[in-house]
């Protein structure tokens, strides 16, 4: 069985000096396989050591900016605290896997600053169990930022390798089929149409032109029986979606 463990440990990664601030801490220990075994696994999330639980909670789901979450209520920061992120912005989530010695397996920096791991595996074919891990991008506002969840693919066209990222904000969402386990999942994703020649010849820093049309791409990953995913996807120009209506119908996707 599984266990969550909340760990009061800090982590001092960049040096072990004297005097060497700690930047980050264990926010989250999960054992995904084998409990008590010389096998066991279990995944580390590391977070920035400077964020308080009244903090984590303004942020989780809400903007990342310091000037937002050290003014939100319940949240408690002295001068030095306030002075610490002008000078050095919130540090971006850290994830890693660790055998039962402490050996780091693997290591990855996330994109953004909050992270978590589900609190349950799903059940898949083959015997197999997924875990996954969430990265919490939102700003608290704007259309594309969100819960970003990490999976692989092969590509069904290119048979390539890829990072399969799950995406919850207001104009791309997922869901599972069933919802209990990990064998399908359709994603929704309407965006402007990245085809449109005025989109190719917009400048980093330009603002895109108001009237681009939209697409709005149907995405179908099927588990493959051997721990990865098959993609498959249909784009449908000049429609959009977002999330006040309803999930499309399975009908909608590939496959």
């Amino acid at each position: 069985m599984s266990r969550l463990l909340a760990l009061p440990l800090l982590l001092a990664l960049a040096a072990c000096s004297p005097g060497k601030p700690i930047e980050f801490v264990v926010h989250q220990s999960t054992i995904v396989a084998d409990p008590g075994k010389p096998s066991e696994r279990r995944i580390e999330i590391l977070e920035d050591a400077r964020f308080t639980p009244a903090m984590r909670t303004a942020m989780w789901g809400g903007s990342k900016d310091p000037a937002d979450f050290l003014t939100a209520p319940g949240v408690v920061a002295d001068t030095a605290l306030k002075k610490s992120f002008s000078e050095t912005e919130p540090r971006r989530a850290l994830v890693r896997l660790i055998d039962p010695n402490g050996k780091v397996l693997a290591e990855r920096q996330l994109d953004c600053e909050l992270a978590a791991t589900s609190e349950h595996p799903l059940p898949q074919a083959g015997g197999r169990v997924v875990w996954a891990v969430g990265n919490d991008c939102s700003t608290g506002d704007g259309l594309y930022a969100g819960l970003i969840v990490w999976q692989h693919y092969v590509d069904a066209a290119t048979q390539e390798n890829e990072e399969m990222t799950l995406v919850q904000a207001a104009r791309i969402t997922w869901h599972l089929r069933p919802r209990d386990r990990a064998e399908t999942i359709l994603e929704v994703s309407c965006h402007p149409d990245f085809a449109d020649q005025r989109f190719q010849a917009v400048k980093p820093g330009e603002p895109l032109p108001e009237d681009l049309p939209d697409v709005t791409d149907y995405i179908r990953y099927r588990a493959d029986g051997q721990g990865g995913w098959i993609r498959q996807q249909r784009t449908v120009k000049g429609r959009k979606w977002d999330d006040r209506e309803d999930f499309p119908a399975e009908s909608e996707f590939p496959g």
